[in-house]
């Protein structure tokens, strides 16, 4: 109880930081690091939970959980960073296609933050089979918006 409690104190903390973020962008370097930073810790969490799901790693339904719970806290806070305009230039492997279809990009995001929740919930029922089905959805998700805006 007491580490669920922490991971939920996380997540309240990361969607505060995130609508303070968002306020900060008044340069696009500053969007930039932000959700290079962003990315980077969903990377770091998102590694983790895949070697479980190739046997790599033992499961632990606790540390799992609590790596789901960061990359779907995470999901939801980057993706004003990528619409700043002039973003798309400079140290960032971002499209200009993502500023221009926008909705696209948007549509691209929701899709994993909704694949994002629902890894959650099969992290929270605990069955290992059915959080690799929902890991693998996550993932395409991933794929599903690096592959069209990012270079």
């Amino acid at each position: 109880m007491k580490r669920l409690s922490r991971i939920m104190m996380s997540v309240v903390l990361v969607a505060g930081i995130a609508g303070i973020a968002y306020a900060q962008f008044s340069k696009p370097a500053d969007a930039i690091k932000y959700r290079k930073a962003a990315m980077f810790l969903i990377g770091q969490h998102f590694g983790p939970m895949g070697a479980v799901v190739k046997g790599k790693q033992a499961y632990d339904q606790k540390e799992f959980l609590r790596h789901a719970l960061l990359v779907q806290s995470l999901s939801t806070m980057t993706w004003n960073a990528f619409l700043v305009p002039g973003s798309d230039t400079g140290d960032t492997r971002l499209k200009a296609s993502a500023l221009k279809n926008q909705a696209g990009f948007l549509k691209a995001a929701q899709d994993f933050e909704d694949q994002a929740k629902k890894l959650v919930e099969a992290a929270q029922g605990g069955e290992l089979q059915a959080i690799r089905g929902r890991f693998g959805s996550t993932a395409q998700t991933c794929g599903g918006c690096h592959k069209p805006f990012r270079s």
